[in-house]
Order: structure tokens, then sequence, then C-alpha cells
């Protein structure tokens, strides 16, 4: 019997969005569409298969965390989809490229990295990343976000189209986690994965 797939698209303030896709199976898909605010790096240390890194906010992460909590609770335990292991070329990773190790940038947020993410289905170029941020010990419904090497879903595509990244079902566990603590000393205790 078809498991049907679960599809959710969470907007950006700035323009665009992401699109998360899941079936109860190996993890979940993401792509991005349309996003809109390119990130300036500086110094630009890119080259050779770097891709463009965007960022900017999501108007409100409860869609994304029920999203995520219900993929952790509900999936199977025998993945469908063989995954890939992404891997970083040619480029710096997405916590190196937005700063966000940096101490003074810890002091103020809080930050989930996957970096890289895995793959599934024909990939090219530099690997998929993605990641997010809080504010620490404030309690906002929207979060920030980094990306790059996301697939592009063209407007009107099915959501089930391939190459995609995919968020792995022990990633997704950390995520839910990310996204459920409350602010303050739950965020301050996350930290230290955030750099993994």
């Amino acid at each position: 019997m078809h498991t049907p797939t679960h599809v959710l698209a969470v907007p950006a303030e700035e323009g665009g969005e992401f699109v998360f896709a899941h079936a109860l199976d190996s993890g979940i898909r993401v792509w991005m569409r349309g996003l809109t605010r390119r990130v300036d790096e500086r110094p630009r240390l890119l080259h050779g298969v770097a891709a463009p890194l965007y960022g900017g906010t999501l108007r409100d992460m409860e869609p994304l965390r029920d999203f995520v909590v219900d993929f952790v609770e509900h999936a199977v335990d025998n993945p469908a989809m063989p995954l890939t292991p992404g891997r970083i070329r040619d480029t710096r990773p997405v916590v190196a490229r937005t700063d966000s190790d940096a101490l003074s940038s810890r002091m103020h947020f809080s930050y989930r990295a996957m970096s890289p993410l895995h793959t599934v289905g024909p990939w090219d170029g530099a690997a998929a990343e993605l990641l997010l941020s809080r504010v620490r010990g404030q309690q906002h419904r929207h979060v920030g976000f980094f990306a790059t090497g996301l697939p592009e879903l063209p407007a009107g595509a099915a959501p089930d189209i391939l190459p995609a990244a995919v968020i792995s079902r022990e990633r997704a566990e950390h995520l839910a986690k990310y996204l459920q603590a409350p602010a303050g000393q739950v965020l301050h205790h996350l930290r230290h994965a955030a750099r993994r």
C-alpha cells in the first residue's frame, strides 16, 4: 500500500520558501523555491563548485516544528530511500561561511547546523547545507536560516521529484528537540550540538 507524502511549504520573510516532504520513510526531503536574499560573503573565499549562500527568516517555526516532530514520532524503522552522505567540496562549511561558530555570535543566537545533508538521487555540485538559528533567551515564533546547495523545486512541480537534499531520521530527532526547546537555558545547553 502506498504511503501518502506529507508536504510542508515554509515561506521566508524575504521571499521564496522551503518545501519539506516525507512519507514516513528514510528522512525529510528538502528543496528551496525562489529564495531571494543572497548573502554577500566577506571575505570571498569561494572557488570551484561553491554554491551561493542564502539567508533570511522563516516567519513561523511552529508548522516546521510540528512537521518534524510528526516525522520523528511516526517514521518507519526500515528505511525506504538509499541515502548518500553529503560531501563538502571546494567550499567552506556553512558554519564557517556564516561565522556562527564565533563567540560573539553564539552569545546572542543558538544554532542547529545540518552540514552537509544527505542526498537522494543524482547529485552534482557542492553539498547541500542548512543552518537554523534562534534568538537566545527570547520566545519568538520566527527562526533564522542560512542555506546553500539545496536543489530548486520549480513552481508547480510535484514535491517527490529527485534529486533532493535529505534530513536523515537521526538529524530530524536532533532538529525536533531544537525546535521544541524553550528559549533560555535549554538553548544554551544545546549550543555545542549545533556545531556538529
